[in-house]
């Protein structure tokens, strides 16, 4: 009786070592996401707005040229 009730401890720590390696997981895919997001997709949104001011910038300091 003693061995089972040892394997039934054993069975319910690797339950809780997996629930909390899962939940250790899930969490680093988040900020894995977040920081995805802020380095690489902000940038891009951000470009989208500045490049046709720059541009402009650009063309008019240049006499105008094919960018008006």
């Amino acid at each position: 009786m003693n061995n089972q009730e040892n394997l039934q401890l054993t069975q319910e720590q690797m339950l809780r070592d997996i629930y909390e390696n899962t939940r250790k997981t899930k969490n680093y895919m988040k900020w894995s996401l977040y920081i995805t997001l802020v380095l690489v997709v902000l940038p891009l949104i951000a470009m989208m707005f500045l490049l046709p001011m720059v541009l402009s910038s650009l063309g008019s300091a240049y006499g105008g040229g094919l960018i008006q």
